[in-house]
Order: structure tokens, then sequence, then C-alpha cells
């Protein structure tokens, strides 16, 4: 039994999620905010295949201004550093693992009548009022095609608690509670692979490769 004193610990669901999510632990937008600007436009350069007419272009802004930030010629002001922040954000998680998500769920997709396999699963300790127990649940059948796309854009939007805050919503969705009356802690594990019904080819579109930017997945 966990200690369940503070029964609500986004922290244990924040490692998990941010993790599978984009394949760093929390925080990394943080940790790039304390780097030098160049290095910072570098960066992003570089998760844009070094083009910096793309990666320019993917935070919302003009090439000149990237280049002038670039060389110190300007400064950002603040809604520029969101602007930057956000696309730090897209970045940091592959369009291959976006589709894999997204693809993790399916309710009412398949025409079959045998149960589905794979598809988005957590396992973890939940409190719900005083019941508090350890599930393996799988969310792929039961919520609707893309239904943790709004988790992604979430986080990529706004932020990690923004993302947190979706995906308790998905799971208490699953568990057909309010998200306030649920409680989610020590996550021991959080995967997603492509739902598949007995009808697909048969071709294995889960975990285990790599996506479009040769990140493991």
């Amino acid at each position: 039994m966990p200690n369940t004193e503070n029964a609500d610990d986004d922290g244990s669901l924040r490692d998990k999620l941010i993790r599978k999510l984009t394949g760093r632990a929390p925080g990394a937008v943080e940790r790039e905010q304390k780097k030098s600007l160049p290095e910072r436009l570098k960066w992003l350069e570089k998760k844009h295949k070094g083009d910096d007419k793309a990666a320019s272009k993917a935070a919302g802004l003009s090439l000149t201004t990237w280049r002038r930030w670039r060389s110190g010629k300007q400064k950002p002001k603040p809604d520029s550093i969101a602007k930057l922040d956000k696309a730090t954000r897209d970045a940091l998680v592959p369009k291959g693992r976006r589709k894999l998500i997204s693809n993790s769920t399916g309710k009412g997709h398949g025409l079959s009548s045998t149960a589905p396999t794979g598809g988005a699963s957590l396992s973890a300790w939940f409190t719900i009022s005083s019941d508090t127990r350890p599930r393996d649940i799988n969310l792929a059948a039961a919520l609707g095609p893309g239904a943790l796309d709004k988790m992604v854009n979430a986080y990529i939007e706004k932020g990690e608690d923004e993302a947190i805050k979706e995906m308790k919503i998905a799971i208490a969705e699953y568990l057909h509670v309010d998200a306030d009356d649920l409680n989610i802690h020590d996550v021991m594990g959080i995967d997603w692979e492509t739902l598949r019904y007995p009808k697909d080819s048969g071709e294995d579109r889960g975990s285990g490769g790599t996506d479009d930017q040769g990140e493991i997945f």
C-alpha cells in the first residue's frame, strides 16, 4: 500500500508521462531557458535539420528576427520568449510519437466484435473517494479515436501542468468518475501502442521502434 497522505501525487504521473511524451525528464523547457539565447536557437535549428528558416517559422518568428537574436543584435521580448518556449515543447514531441499516441485510442473504430490489442495503458495506484487500489487500465477501446491528442496539444501549447490535467481527464472518463475526485499516485508505467483490431493487416505498428527523429519510443 503506497503512502496516500498526499494522495494526488502529480509528481509521479508527471515524471512518467513527460518521459513517455518527450523522452526527457520533466522540466526540459526550463533547462533550455537557462541556456544562452544563441544556444537555444542552435538547438531548435538542430531539431529542424539545421534549417534556421524552418526553425524560425515553427516559432512564429521572422527569419530576420531569428538571425538578429542569434547574432546578439536584438533581444526578445517576453511574448517572443513565450513563442520560443512553445516551439521548444513542440520540438520535444517527435511527430512519429504524436501519431502513435493519436492512434492508441479508438472507441467504436473497429468493426470486429473481437477485443482489440495494444493501445494506451497506465499502471498506477488510484484513489477514488476512500477507495485506494492498484489498477492496470487500458484506455484504448474505451476512448474515442485521437482522445489523447488533447493531452499532447496541451503540453505543446501550455506546458506540463496542462498535459497532466488533460491526461487525468482522459483517465477519469475511462473510470466514469469526475477528474476532481480522482487521485493518481505511484505511477508504475505508461505506454502507448497503436490500437489494433483483428481486421488490421497484422503489421506491427506498436512500440519498440524509432520515430521520424530517430528516437526510441
